[in-house]
C-alpha cells in the first residue's frame, strides 16, 4: 500500500500519521513533525516530512505516491523539480541510493557539516558512525577543504567518508578517513 505525500517546497509531507509511521518504520525515512528522534514509533502522531531525495527514492520503490497542486507527480517530474531546487541533486541522490542498496540508514548530515549521516542500525538506536560528503571527481579539492571535512567529523567522533563520483562512468568510490592524534 502506498502512502500519499504532498509536495510542499523542498519537502514531501505524508499527512496521515499512520501512513507516515509505517514509512518511518520501514527504514527511518523522514522526520515526524515536532519529534526529533522518536524513541518508539508509537510516539509518531504527526505528519511525516521527507526530503526530496528520500521522496524520490520511496516513489521509485513504489512506497509512496506524490501529489503537487492536486496532480499526481511521476518519478521524472519529481526529479526535474528537485534538480531545480537542490544543487548537486543528481550526485547526492546517486550516493543516497547506493548507500541504501548497501543496507545503510541514510539521513541528512547537515548538522555534522556533511551531506549525509550514515547508520548501520538507525537513529535513536546508535550514534551515526559515519558522515559522508559527496564530491565530484572532476572538481578540484584543496587541502583546506579536506581539513574542514576532517575537523567536523573528528569533533563529532564520526568517520569521514568521501563519496567520489566519476560523472563519465557513473562510478562511485568511497574513501574513509580516520583521524588520529599524534
Amino acid at each position: 500500500m502506498q502512502a500519499r505525500g504532498e509536495l510542499f517546497g523542498d519537502r514531501i509531507v505524508i499527512l496521515d500519521y499512520r501512513e507516515g509511521r509505517r514509512i518511518y518504520e520501514e527504514g527511518f525515512y523522514g522526520k515526524p513533525l515536532g519529534v526529533s528522534k522518536p524513541k518508539s514509533t508509537e510516539e509518531i502522531k504527526t505528519p511525516l516530512e521527507l526530503s526530496l531525495i528520500e521522496g524520490l527514492y520511496l516513489l521509485r520503490k513504489g512506497k509512496i505516491a506524490v501529489r503537487y497542486k492536486g496532480n499526481d507527480v511521476d518519478e521524472r517530474e519529481l526529479e526535474d523539480y528537485a534538480v531545480k531546487r537542490i544543487p548537486r541533486f543528481r550526485d547526492l541522490y546517486r550516493v543516497y541510493e547506493d548507500l541504501k542498496r548497501r543496507g545503510f540508514v541514510v539521513r541528512s548530515g547537515i548538522k555534522f557539516g556533511a551531506d549525509f549521516a550514515v547508520y548501520t542500525l538507525g537513529p535513536g538506536v546508535e550514534h551515526a558512525p559515519f558522515v559522508v560528503s559527496v564530491v565530484n571527481a572532476d572538481e578540484e579539492m584543496n587541502a583546506t577543504e579536506l581539513m574542514s571535512y576532517g575537523r567536523v567529523s573528528h569533533s563529532t567522533r564520526k568517520k569521514l567518508i568521501l563519496a567520489i563520483i566519476n560523472s563519465s562512468s557513473n562510478e562511485i568510490k568511497y574513501i574513509m578517513f580516520k583521524w588520529v592524534k599524534m
